[in-house]
């Protein structure tokens, strides 16, 4: 069992154990407004809040593993729900019920017991395996073309391992596993020899190691075995290293975590916190809120990919808030789960007519939740990808990068932090139109996009801008900071070889940075740094300049 697969056992006990400790003081809450609704049955708030604790106990018990007492509490809770609708009470029925909960609560702590393989038992956890930067092993006798693919991977970001021997792969591998191989199809030992000692390394260490052939060969037969040896690219020599680094990127964006964005609303902060770290384990980023007034100052900070959300809260109730989120056009399309120990399907129904896409019965297992939830998160995410990203280089659009940027300011303003805006152009583009053509054009534009993401922090928000202008936003950094990065960024840039047919050129970008130290304004910022980046321009080209 993996250390990370024990950590997070440890965290989910961890919780069960603070619901152990805060259960008699639940069982309290319900007993002493169960005593208030006697006193006065038509103390409605009363009834409601009894409704509420209830709620609360029959998915957070079956959540911890005590079953029985999460199934008694949803039988208490709706019995409750006529009463909550209209129908008077009864002093027999009243007082029998009083009686029912009262006996069945004050005797739960003893009579209780837990499965040993509960819930926190059942949660599955896959190993992810990431080195940063990512490792690459290149395996190839032409030591002049290796160095040159090597220099060209390490201006990515990528460290490369260049090893010149098919009997020094196997030792490399058991030493440190690495992210790709790309290897020579043919070696001294034989024609497919790179094929058939990866396929050998691959029994012996009962792995598979994602691999891109190259090859001097363009013939079907030497694509057809590299197909067959479950390659996963095959390139011929010369290698396009942009190519190949767009095929690394591709290969290696199936084990990057997704890092969904999820927004979970409920009042029971424990059981919250439980899903939250099921849910953060398998590689989401989680965001608790118990207060539901705090929603909206919360959905702009946090910009959720999907709310998770309880029917029964305090101040106000699920389906009504779901209503509050659809008021802003700006939250129309977001997915909004009810995540509730209600079982009643016209309750479920009222849910889903409000604005939900889906609701799901508290207590549920750990890989229906993460299922389900990536599902939709990630549907959401490829439909905002087709309205807020360039085609090209899949960055923001001209739009979208606006609308960050007015966000990014506004939270910026808000929490006192610094905040850096960069426009880049590349210089003399017109003339690699003119004189290598728009698909050249286009390959150092997706080019300068990945060196981009690559090289920046995952805070960073980078867009198109329009043609060959990007602009770069740097949340919780200085002006001054954000040229120092960006200036490496230039200088691994203009080192990189694009290639046209047989012909290979460089390029290079001017940039501007401002920050908020010259103003506050989202769109003045734009205009700041855009005239810094024409000073660059202006001053020789191939320089940042701080405005």
């Amino acid at each position: 069992m993996s250390d990370k697969y024990d950590s997070l056992q440890e965290k989910l006990r961890a919780l069960e154990d603070i619901f152990l400790q805060k259960l008699p003081s639940k069982i309290d809450e319900i007993n002493d407004t169960l005593k208030k609704v006697v006193e006065c049955p038509s103390d409605k708030e009363s009834m409601i809040v009894l409704h509420r604790h209830l709620h609360t106990m029959a998915g957070s018990a079956g959540t911890f593993g005590f079953a029985d007492l999460g199934i008694q509490a949803r039988v208490f809770e709706a019995k409750l729900k006529p009463f909550l609708e209209g129908d008077a009470w009864s002093v027999e029925s009243l007082n029998e019920y009083a009686r029912d909960v009262h006996a069945y609560f004050s005797t739960a702590l003893i009579n209780q017991s837990k499965p040993i393989n509960g819930i926190a038992e059942s949660v599955q956890e896959k190993e992810k395996i990431r080195s940063d930067p990512r490792l690459i092993y290149l395996v190839d006798e032409d030591e002049a073309q290796n160095a040159a693919i090597t220099t060209q991977l390490e201006h990515f970001g990528y460290e490369v391992l260049r090893l010149h021997h098919l009997k020094e792969i196997a030792v490399a591998v058991a030493t440190r596993r690495p992210d790709v191989v790309v290897i020579e199809l043919s070696f001294p030992e034989g024609r497919v020899a790179g094929v058939e000692e990866m396929a050998r390394i691959e029994q012996i260490e009962r792995l598979r190691i994602p691999t891109i052939f190259v090859s001097k060969s363009s013939t079907f037969e030497s694509r057809l075995l590299a197909v067959r040896a479950k390659g996963d690219g095959y390139f011929t020599k010369p290698v396009d290293v942009v190519a190949l680094t767009e095929r690394i990127d591709a290969v290696l964006s199936h084990d990057e975590s997704k890092g969904y964005r999820i927004l979970i609303i409920d009042d029971d902060a424990v059981t919250s916190k439980y899903y939250a770290t099921i849910l953060h384990n398998a590689g989401m980023n989680v965001r608790l809120l118990s207060d539901p007034t705090q929603v909206l100052s919360v959905m702009t900070d946090f910009r959720p990919e999907l709310v998770l959300m309880d029917v029964y809260m305090p101040v106000c109730s699920g389906i009504e808030l779901s209503k509050i989120i659809r008021q802003d056009n700006s939250y129309l399309d977001i997915p909004i789960v009810f995540f509730s120990s209600e079982a009643d399907l016209s309750k479920q129904l009222d849910a889903v007519r409000a604005g939900a896409d889906d609701f799901i019965t508290k207590p549920v297992a750990s890989e229906y939740l993460i299922s389900s939830l990536s599902t939709r998160a990630e549907r959401y995410r490829s439909l905002r990808a087709l309205i807020m990203r360039d085609g090209l280089t899949g960055l923001f659009n001209h739009t979208a990068i606006k609308e960050h940027l007015a966000s990014e300011v506004l939270q910026a303003r808000r929490n006192g932090l610094p905040l850096a805006l960069a426009m880049i152009d590349l210089d003399n583009f017109k003339q690699i139109n003119d004189s290598f053509g728009h698909p050249a054009g286009d390959q150092v534009l997706r080019t300068l996009a990945r060196l981009l993401r690559q090289r920046l922090r995952r805070t960073d928000i980078v867009g198109r801008y329009g043609g060959e202008e990007f602009a770069v936003i740097f949340p919780d950094t200085t002006a001054e900071v954000a040229r120092k990065v960006l200036d490496q960024v230039r200088i691994a840039f203009a080192k990189i070889q694009q290639h046209s047919e047989d012909v290979s050129f460089s390029v290079t970008f001017s940039g501007g940075v401002a920050d908020m130290e010259l103003t506050a304004d989202a769109d003045e910022l734009f205009d700041v740094a855009d005239a810094a980046m024409y000073l660059s321009k202006q001053s020789g080209r191939n320089r940042i300049t701080l405005a």
